[in-house]
């Protein structure tokens, strides 16, 4: 069987074709918008792996000094992995909802990215949530670390929840 080939402009149809296509591939990426009428495709398949694959952001661990702190926004967001050596107990508090959600370029209901701490010393070491944002579930770090998925809730409400 022959290849057929026939360029359709915007309002044309393929009459007197035959329009029962069995195989379909797309030459040199430049579709923009297919559209088959009435038609039933059994089986599509994407050549040469042409899905990109989705990116993973690279994260730095942030070393905090020996003091409370508030956790920025783009620390959290970009970072997500902070360690401390404390020699007393310490808070740490994180940005205000507001912040954290202007920080998500493009964020939407639902998303979320996760956050570590790290204490490196047998003292405590409490989360505490800035203005808009809830923490569910343990607090507190000691001579351990911890794990909360954080998880935009509105433009004005985050929730952090310890896994």
């Amino acid at each position: 069987m022959g290849v057929v080939s026939k360029t359709v402009g915007e309002g044309q149809t393929l009459e007197g074709l035959d329009t029962n296509v069995t195989t379909a591939r797309i030459v040199d990426l430049a579709v923009t918008a297919a559209k088959l009428a009435a038609g039933a495709v059994e089986t599509a398949k994407l050549a040469d792996a042409s899905v990109t694959p989705p990116k993973t952001k690279t994260k730095t661990a942030v070393a905090l000094a020996d003091a409370d702190a508030t956790l920025t926004a783009a620390q959290m967001i970009d970072s997500g992995i902070f360690t401390i050596t404390p020699t007393v107990a310490r808070t740490l508090t994180t940005d205000t909802a507001a912040n954290l959600v202007a920080a998500m370029s493009g964020y939407q209901v639902g998303t979320w990215f996760d956050i570590i701490i790290v204490c490196l010393a047998a003292f405590a070491v409490t989360l505490a949530g800035g203005t808009g944002v809830t923490i569910t579930g343990s607090v507190a770090v000691n001579n351990s670390s911890g794990t909360w998925r954080v998880r935009i809730d509105s433009a004005s409400a985050v929730t952090l929840y310890r896994m």
